[in-house]
């Protein structure tokens, strides 16, 4: 029977249900380390394996924060070009993925979106490949470039790939249908020419297609990954477009001087390509720790994923798809990643946040095929990105290119959380309809089932007090975001309970809020602003004054959350950036800037708390 998995997650103040649909059949121990089995399996997915994450993952405090509020901005504006709404639809799913497990069915960004990509399909009975002038009206399905197409096949197939499987196949015959002679896709208008950034996202499509579950052309595959190692210049960097004279030929040099952001495409695809083909065996299996590490399942449990409608059944599951030169290849990836770590930045002069979407997908991609990225100047490639985009995000959440204007803010900003929550990995996410296989590692006694789509125990749960005792051990970050659900439960019955008093209860907030631990507060913050109560706001006005300004931030924001004043009260852009920082990085000056600047806004929310219940009563 189907399970469904919730948990309380907060994204910047605003609480949410978090739900992974599975089918269980195992019978399920409890964690040695947390007691319970609820709290194990309530984790939120993540990656502990993955390289370049010292520092910061995507579910660290500050990154939510920054795909947070780029995901407010994305929602409220709007894009008049088809390609940036899409490219916008899939950040918001794959943020709303990464953090809540699920699509956003009831987003109005992303189904204005499909909306528009639907009406642009053809009659079936029209013909779809007449694009010539005076022929039928331009579609989705002959675009001039792939861009938008390959972008619409991975929004419709995250989103819903069995609503929208016709329309899946279509797009998939049409890209396929558009690729050169020489193995590469460009624009209609110009046959002449190969280019390498259309290559990388059809390549892109296909992965996604073919771990969805449909049938692709691997010839179409494999062509593209022989054009990319013949395109590659003798500097092992790649070019954006090649002259292309003789149409079996990978083209001459147009030259164009070398780019980060085309490198780390056309390196990135080449890792991903051979991946589809099943070139090598993956050194490191990183969709499968995805999915064991998102439900904190022993390593013994296997994963099933059903075919999908049948798509895929005649399909190898293992060894090469194709013949291919693996020497070739592997001199390919060396020159390139020479390359990469001889000028590697996380800050190029041009397409920036482009760069960085593509960053992270070679990064996974080298990571499966090679173990890891290296020792050198790539080893902390998260790390430095997340630094470079916790100064470059302006209040309204929105990432902007200040130095290349023809990388718009939508643009910008959809690329900058595609970086932030690692897409590639979400990509590699099981699909919902898997089965977990096993059993092992699990007391005998305990059963997990569903009951009214929450997960039930047959062991009675924790005590309030016994888990916030739990909160003051030394657990991992991810321990500690898994007791959001069962916290939050136990502090909903402990307030509602008739024989409690309201200072008894005031004074349980404050010791919430005022806790030792950091993780203690940070999540007594999160769900006492997200439960929009105003009761709670004595709590979040007392939080204010925490010596850690990540705190504050997010009491701030509970606030305006919970006040519906969401564009009042606002910090600078210098101080919301800084807020997000550890106090142990800022300056004596900016550590006094901040205080003075959350005790003003302390005295601003009181006033207005104060306005409403004049009689309340503060905790400090």
């Amino acid at each position: 029977m189907g399970q469904t998995m919730k948990r309380i997650h907060s994204m910047g103040c605003a609480a949410a249900l978090i739900a992974n649909r599975f089918l269980i059949v195992i019978r399920c121990s409890i964690s040695p380390r947390l007691g319970f089995a609820l709290i194990l399996l309530a984790s939120l997915a993540t990656t502990p394996a993955a390289s370049a994450q010292f520092q910061y993952t995507p579910e660290h405090p500050d990154v939510e924060i920054m795909v947070t509020n780029a995901v407010s901005y994305m929602n409220s504006t709007r894009s008049q070009k088809i390609g940036e709404s899409t490219l916008k639809s899939l950040a918001i799913v794959q943020a709303h993925k990464r953090y809540f497990q699920e699509v956003p069915r009831d987003n109005a960004v992303v189904n204005a979106t499909i909306g528009r990509i639907l009406a642009m399909f053809p009659d079936e009975t029209a013909d779809e490949d007449d694009s010539r002038p005076g022929g039928t009206a331009i579609t989705i399905l002959n675009q001039d470039e792939v861009y938008f197409p390959s972008l619409a096949t991975i929004l419709l197939a995250e989103f819903d790939k069995v609503k929208y499987k016709e329309e899946i196949k279509r797009l998939l015959k049409a890209l396929q249908d558009r690729q050169r002679p020489n193995g590469a896709f460009t624009y209609l208008k110009q046959p002449n020419t190969a280019d390498t950034s259309q290559t990388q996202y059809v390549a892109l499509a296909l992965m996604v297609a073919k771990h969805h579950g449909f049938r692709i052309d691997v010839n179409v595959a494999d062509r593209a990954l022989e054009w990319l190692v013949a395109s590659q210049r003798p500097g092992g960097y790649w070019e954006y477009k090649l002259f292309v004279s003789d149409p079996n030929s990978p083209g001459t040099s147009s030259n164009l001087p070398a780019t980060h952001s085309i490198h780390a495409a056309a390196l990135g695809t080449a890792y991903l390509t051979a991946d589809v083909l099943q070139l090598s065996k993956r050194k490191k299996s990183m969709s499968k720790a995805v999915t064991i590490d998102s439900q904190k399942l022993p390593s013994t449990v296997m994963v099933y994923t059903k075919p999908f409608d049948g798509e895929e059944e005649d399909a190898p599951t293992v060894g090469p798809l194709v013949n291919f030169d693996m020497g070739r290849l592997s001199n390919s990836y060396r020159a390139g990643n020479k390359w990469l770590e001889d000028n590697f930045t996380v800050a190029p002069p041009r397409w920036k946040y482009y760069y960085l979407y593509a960053l992270e997908r070679y990064a996974w991609f080298r990571e499966q095929s090679e173990g890891d990225v290296g020792d050198g100047a790539l080893r902390e490639w998260y790390d430095d990105g997340v630094n470079d985009l916790l100064a470059s995000q302006e209040e309204n959440g929105r990432f902007r290119n200040k130095t290349f204007a023809a990388e718009n803010d939508a643009v910008a900003t959809a690329f900058a959380v595609l970086f932030l929550v690692r897409s590639s990995e979400i990509f590699s996410m099981a699909a919902k309809e898997g089965e977990l296989l096993g059993g092992l590692g699990f007391k005998q006694d305990t059963e997990l089932r569903s009951k009214n789509g929450e997960i039930q125990t047959t062991e009675a749960e924790r005590s309030l007090a016994d888990m916030m005792d739990l909160l003051d051990k030394d657990l991992s970050d991810e321990e500690m975001q898994s007791m959001m659900k069962s916290l939050k439960k136990a502090v909903v019955e402990f307030k509602q309970k008739d024989n409690k008093s309201r200072g008894e209860i005031k004074s349980f907030l404050r010791s919430m809020v005022s806790a030792k631990s950091y993780f203690r507060r940070l999540i007594a913050i999160r769900f006492l602003a997200g439960e929009q109560d105003m009761d709670n706001v004595p709590a979040l006005l007392y939080a204010l004054g925490d010596p850690d300004f990540r705190i504050c931030l997010g009491a701030h924001d509970g606030l305006r959350l919970i006040s519906r004043r969401i564009d009042s009260l606002a910090l600078t852009d210098a101080d919301r950036i800084n807020a997000q920082r550890s106090p142990e990085v800022l300056t004596p000056e900016e550590n006094a800037s901040l205080r003075l600047e959350f005790n003003r806004k302390k005295d601003e929310w009181t006033e207005w708390f104060l306005k409403i219940r004049p009689g309340a009563e503060l905790l400090d």
